[in-house]
């Protein structure tokens, strides 16, 4: 019923606070610094609005921090069960969204030799659940390549500047290239997904250039003042706000850059965010690591205190 939409949202709103005070915890942070970078994640006004509504960017938050929680584990323990259930946890992530699959990089510098262990562990509790609710060990979604064809057309640049996204490019870019009964965006979204990574291939080939110059576009649109929409307010500025308090931080503590909690965090954001520069932009797809950006910034920021 109705009310079950909020009730499983709470338990993973539940969750995400767990996983923060988790990670701030494992971060060495005490008393009451633990319990504000944790009601800063948790009193996030995304996160709060997704308790009510059906939406994927709460998962994706509680997944993302409880794999930054168990890489934190990991280099303070060492021990076996760590491994286990960070690869549990990124098993679960690739099922939620498969273009997290970058993330599995860090994770394998850091265990190293233990990597096997990881990935075992990471292919089980994937094939477990994809049998579950797929019945097929190895299930992928098929709409990268419609995300992918979203920012590699002569059309994404004007829609991302204009939309915030290049997703509107498609109708324009599907009728240049003949095919006029793509004016739904049902019909958009059914076309096969072949053919989108073909002509996405075809463009990048042929206009290298100009898909570097999208690159760049798509860097700044998801950086851009708000999640949507056009137009700017004080509410916008302020939730664009964690990436660039980050960045300050990032580089308050650049003598520190490569120290391993440090770097680890760095490149889970950076190969976060990675795939939407090569594929479509949206302020919304940074929304996870805002809340990573917010509790990266308590952690850099009492480091930057103690040293001084």
């Amino acid at each position: 019923g109705e009310g079950s939409i909020p009730a499983c949202q709470a338990l993973i709103y539940s969750g995400i606070l767990f996983a923060a005070f988790v990670f701030l915890y494992l971060a060495g942070i005490r008393g009451a610094w633990l319990l504000l970078g944790t009601l800063g994640a948790g009193f996030h006004p995304l996160v709060l609005l997704n308790v009510w509504r059906i939406h994927d960017g709460n998962p994706t938050v509680l997944l993302v921090l409880g794999f930054l929680a168990c890489g934190l584990w990991y280099m303070k323990s060492k021990n076996g069960w760590s491994i286990v259930a960070w690869g549990a946890i990124t098993g679960l992530m690739l099922v939620a969204r498969v273009n997290t699959i970058l993330l599995i990089l860090p994770a394998m510098f850091l265990l190293r030799k233990k990597t096997i262990l990881f990935l075992a562990s990471t292919a089980l509790v994937f094939m477990a659940v994809n049998m579950a609710i797929k019945q097929t060990p190895f299930f992928f979604p098929s709409h990268g390549y419609y995300n992918l064809f979203s920012g590699a057309n002569e059309y994404s640049a004007e829609y991302l500047l204009k939309d915030f996204s290049g997703e509107n490019s498609h109708a324009d870019a599907l009728r240049a290239r003949g095919y006029g009964d793509m004016e739904t965006f049902e019909a958009r979204l059914n076309f096969p997904p072949e053919t989108y990574k073909k002509l996405a291939i075809e463009y990048i080939k042929n206009n290298p250039l100009e898909y570097a110059k999208l690159g760049a576009i798509k860097a700044v649109t998801l950086f851009r003042p708000g999640y949507h929409g056009q137009g700017f307010s004080i509410i916008k500025i302020i939730l664009a706000l964690p990436f660039f308090v980050w960045l300050f931080f990032v580089w308050k503590t650049k003598r520190e850059f490569f120290a391993k909690e440090n770097l680890f965090v760095f490149l889970v954001a950076a190969l976060y965010l990675l795939p939407f520069i090569v594929a479509n932009a949206d302020p919304r797809y940074r929304f996870p690591m805002d809340i990573v950006f917010i509790l990266d910034s308590v952690r850099r920021w009492l480091r930057c205190r103690r040293a001084s």
